[in-house]
């Protein structure tokens, strides 16, 4: 597939772009994030009058000449804008959306809004509401590339793209919604549904099974599960994205709302380990053999991790309290 004209924007990691909130403030490398402020990208997907605007950081501006524009043009359309941001717990850069059909104009303080309580914001782009996909936080697996080389992304928050290879893939991959086209692998199906009169094994299996449904539906990134949980490796499922990066997620099923569990000292050693805690994933089930079964899903956030104190945190930014004991006691409040 040929791409049409396109431009990447790098703007802070959020989970919804649709205002700041307790537990959605976009973090991310740029100077003005690292100061704990906020930045103006925290609107982009939120629809004002039908359309989105989108926000450029470090009042960077687009070159209309490298869309194809002329000297002259005050605006040029359609547009595909794609907006990236670099993930906190690996800090990779990934696809987070995307607008099509949008006005990319001249000036980057073209069009100006007062967004909520007063915020004041300046745009460069707008595009129509129903023109805008926004990729849950598991579906964000399309990786920018960040090395330096010739093309690649660099330091200012525009891009374009690169070599026309690339943003062909990028084309291709808008075209079909965010969907990787991919093949399981043979034999592939999951954890077996298995029947167990105790009570314990009968949470367990409802906790893997719901793990098992959210990573494989489009929500969950469409990936592919496979179980573990007898190999001894020190997590439960292996999840692999259609780009091939995996997942090691530790399962463990609550039958009540005390979000505490425990992990056996395999499991803990595996989890702190540099090998292995960028993609350890906890992921806990609440309730889980009632209608009301909740997941909480912690991550490891290499941003906010010091030294020894390495964190592992939900997208609303609740953190596990890890005590240690033979192995480790992981706890957060429930919301």
């Amino acid at each position: 597939m040929t791409a049409g004209p396109m431009v990447f924007v790098n703007i802070g990691w959020m989970k919804n772009y649709a205002g700041a909130t307790a537990d959605d403030q976009p973090v991310g490398g740029h100077g003005y994030l690292k100061d704990g402020n906020i930045g103006h990208e925290v609107f982009n997907f939120k629809p004002l009058r039908d359309s989105v605007y989108g926000y450029v950081p470090r009042a960077a501006r687009i070159n209309l000449k490298n869309l194809g524009g002329a000297t002259s043009d005050e605006s040029i359309a359609p547009v595909t804008v794609v907006w990236i941001a670099r993930n906190p717990s690996n800090k990779k850069t990934y696809i987070v959306g995307w607008y099509k059909n949008a006005t990319v104009f001249r000036n980057n303080d073209h069009i100006k809004l007062t967004r909520e309580r007063g915020f004041d914001v300046v745009y460069q782009i707008t595009a129509p509401a129903d023109d805008a996909t926004l990729l849950s936080v598991d579906r964000r697996q399309f990786i920018i590339p960040t090395e330096k080389a010739e093309g690649n992304l660099g330091q200012s928050p525009v891009w374009y793209g690169g070599k026309d290879e690339f943003r062909a893939r990028v084309a291709a991959y808008i075209a079909a919604g965010g969907v990787f086209t991919a093949t399981k692998k043979g034999g592939s199906k999951g954890p077996k549904r298995q029947t167990d009169p105790e009570l314990r094994k009968q949470i367990e299996l409802a906790a893997v099974r719901h793990a098992t449904a959210y990573y494989e539906s489009i929500d969950g990134g469409s990936q592919v599960v496979d179980s573990v949980e007898k190999d001894g490796v020190g997590w439960d499922l292996n999840v692999t994205a259609p780009t091939g990066a995996l997942l090691k997620v530790e399962v463990k099923g609550l039958s009540g709302r005390d979000l505490v569990v425990e992990l056996t000292p395999n499991e803990y050693k595996k989890m702190k380990s540099l090998e292995h805690r960028a993609q350890y994933v906890v992921y806990v089930v609440t309730e889980a053999l009632t209608t009301s079964a909740r997941s909480h899903v912690f991550r490891h956030n290499a941003e906010a991790s010091k030294g020894g104190k390495l964190v592992w945190a939900t997208l609303d930014g609740r953190m596990l309290e890890i005590v240690e004991i033979m192995a480790a006691r992981l706890s957060a409040p429930y919301q």
